[in-house]
Order: C-alpha cells, then sequence, then structure tokens
C-alpha cells in the first residue's frame, strides 16, 4: 500500500509540474485576479487562476478556502475535498477543512479515515460538539460493520467510543448492548438497554433486546413483561413472539406459550426454532400428533440440527415405532460426532468473551 501510494503521489506531482507549471507571465496580481472572477461569477476562469495562485505559492489560506467554495457551488465533491486535504497540510488550525473532509470519509463508509480526521480535530477543539458528534458517529457505524462481520470484540471497544463521547446517543447504547449480550456480558447490556428505555422508551426493538438479556440471566417474569411491551408497541416483529413462548415455556407455562409460538410460526413459517419449539410445547400438552408433523417440519428446515431429530425419535419410541426411532437416534449421533469439537473425555475452556 505504501508503495501504490507513493506512485500515486509522484504521478499527482509529476501533473502539478507538467500541467501547472508557473508561465513566465505569472505576477502576485494572479490571486486578486482569481478573486474578481470569482466575484463576477466567471467560475471556470476563477478555477484556473486559483490553481495558478496556489501553484506559486501554496502556503495561503484565502486560495483554498475560495477553490473549495468553488468546488461545491457546482457539486464537485471530489474535487473540493481533495483541495479540503491538501489545506489540511498547510493550515491544521482551519476546521472547515476538517469538516469536509471528516465528513465526505463518512459518507464514503470510510470510517477509519473519518475517525482520524475527526479525533485530530477533537483534540484540538474538545469542546466543539460539531467535531465530538462527527467522532462518535464514526466509531458508531465502524462498530455495526465490525457486529455484522462477527468481530465483536472490535466491534465493542469502538461502540464503547461512542457512547463515551455522546452519552445521550441511543442509537450507540443500544449496539453497545446488543454487543455486549452476544460476548456474554448479560448484566452490562441490560444496563445499556435500560439506559435506552430511559432516553427513549419508544426506541424500536429496544424492550425486546431487554427481555431478551433478562431471559439469558434467569429473570423470566421481567423478561416477559419487557417483550410484552415490544409486542404492544411493535405487533409485526415476530421474534417477540417466539421469545415470549419460550420464556413461558421455561416456566412451564404451556397454554399461554401456544398463542405465542403459533404466532411465530405463523409470521415466520420457514424458522425451524419456532417450528420446533411448538412442537416441544404440544409434546408437553400431550397433543402428540400434532407435535410430531411439527417435529417432522423442523427437520425438513433444518435436516443436519441432531436436537430435533433426537426430540422426534423418543416420541416415536414412546409411541412403539422402535424400528424408525433406532434409525433417527442413530442419525442424530452421526451428526453429534461429526461436528463434535471436543473428543469424549477432554475439557475444552472457552474466553466468556468468544464471538460468536
Amino acid at each position: 500500500m505504501q508503495i501504490q501510494a507513493c506512485r500515486w503521489l509522484a504521478r499527482a506531482l509529476k501533473f502539478l509540474l507538467l500541467g501547472f507549471c508557473i508561465p513566465s507571465g505569472f505576477t502576485a496580481d494572479t490571486c486578486q485576479q482569481a478573486t474578481e472572477a470569482l466575484q463576477q461569477r466567471d467560475l471556470m476562469g476563477a478555477e484556473a487562476l486559483l490553481k495558478l495562485c496556489l501553484a506559486a505559492s501554496p502556503a495561503q489560506l484565502k486560495p483554498y478556502l475560495d477553490l473549495c467554495g468553488l468546488y461545491q457551488a457546482q457539486g464537485r465533491e471530489e474535487d473540493m475535498v481533495r483541495t479540503a486535504s491538501e489545506g489540511l497540510k498547510y493550515f491544521p488550525g482551519e476546521r472547515r477543512f476538517y469538516l469536509a473532509v471528516g465528513n465526505h470519509a463518512g459518507r464514503k463508509a470510510q470510517y477509519d479515515q473519518a475517525i482520524e480526521i475527526f479525533s485530530q480535530a477533537h483534540q484540538r477543539w474538545p469542546d466543539e460538539a460539531v467535531f465530538r458528534e462527527g467522532l462518535s458517529n464514526a466509531h458508531l457505524m465502524l462498530g455495526m460493520r465490525l457486529m455484522d462481520q462477527k468481530r465483536n470484540s472490535e466491534a465493542e471497544q469502538h461502540l464503547r467510543a461512542a457512547v463515551k463521547l455522546s452519552d445521550s446517543d441511543v442509537e450507540a447504547h443500544l449496539n453497545l448492548g446488543r454487543v455486549l449480550h452476544t460476548l456474554n456480558q448479560s448484566v452490562e447490556a441490560l444496563a445499556e438497554f435500560d439506559r435506552v428505555a430511559a432516553l427513549d422508551p419508544k426506541t424500536p426493538l429496544v424492550h425486546f433486546h431487554r427481555g431478551l438479556v433478562l431471559g439469558a440471566l434467569g429473570e423470566l417474569d421481567e423478561s416477559i413483561a419487557s417483550l410484552s411491551r415490544e409486542i404492544d408497541a411493535t405487533p409485526d416483529y415476530p421474534p417477540s413472539y417466539l421469545l415470549r413462548g419460550e420464556m413461558r415455556m421455561k416456566k412451564g407455562d404451556w397454554t399461554t406459550a401456544l398463542p405465542d409460538l403459533d404466532m411465530a410460526v405463523k409470521k415466520m413459517p420457514d424458522n425451524p426454532k419456532a417450528v420446533y419449539l411448538r412442537a416441544r410445547c404440544l409434546q408437553r400438552m400431550g397433543r402428540t400428533k400434532d407435535a410430531e408433523a411439527d417435529f417432522r417440519a423442523t427437520l425438513t428446515l433444518d435436516p443436519s440440527n441432531p436436537e430435533p431429530m433426537n426430540s422426534l425419535a423418543r416420541l416415536l419410541w414412546l409411541t412403539g415405532r422402535q424400528e424408525e426411532a433406532t434409525s433417527l437416534f442413530h442419525k442424530a449421533r452421526e451428526i453429534n460426532q461429526a461436528t463434535r469439537t471436543v473428543q469424549p473425555g477432554e475439557i475444552q475452556f472457552e474466553s466468556s468473551t468468544k464471538q460468536k
């Protein structure tokens, strides 16, 4: 990358020397002529004169600002940012250059560059909200991208930075809570979701995420209450029904769990977990025939999962169909052996923050 950058720089310098050589008739009035051309709305002439002005004496602030303004008026964002980046080398105390380059990097999803630029500006002007917010947003967006890439530990660092810079940013807290839950830091994740609920209780899915982490902590009643609140606010979000049904199953409330699982299957008919949980619920309610149908549907949706395979095998065994049950038991065992990461008798220690 460094070699490529050097080659690009050499080509740029060569172009500068060949294309913008100072003519023999150049005078100090060229910069003033550029200003006059701008005043007369002669943008093409002004651009040429401003380039000549900077080629002769690049350590001048006004020509950079005029050229950036000209490019902005013409909608030439790439040229504006290139000029602002060049001006930043000579005038690191010019706020407008940081905004132009940093915001452009953010719009282009070049979040590492946006963080670098806004970090420099934030260090110079720590009390200016525009730079603090720009830096926070860059950390937030990079953190969300890293979450999508399953790079959760790195995502956590950037999301913590976003929250530190902007403690009232609901989206930053929500996503920090999500990644903390993924990293099995459930208590801290709950604190983040509680913070979101305090800042804006109408934030989409905040009560779903609270219910999810409360369930992981074994707080079943609180989890159900939070999920019920989410369902009231967002009735068209199927995972809330699935999760509330699962929490009710854990409490042994089969009759109240079933309507939730019915709704989850209706809204997500291709979701194997929804079909499987309903099968288990139906079996516990004594509806063996319906449970068997759902177990078989689960295997159709997820044929490599040994858990529903074993569940169906047990149901068949209990209903006198030992031959088919035995075949399924053997098949489930083969799948388990093929996917096993720990040999029998071994103990594998894994970090509680292992990425999933």
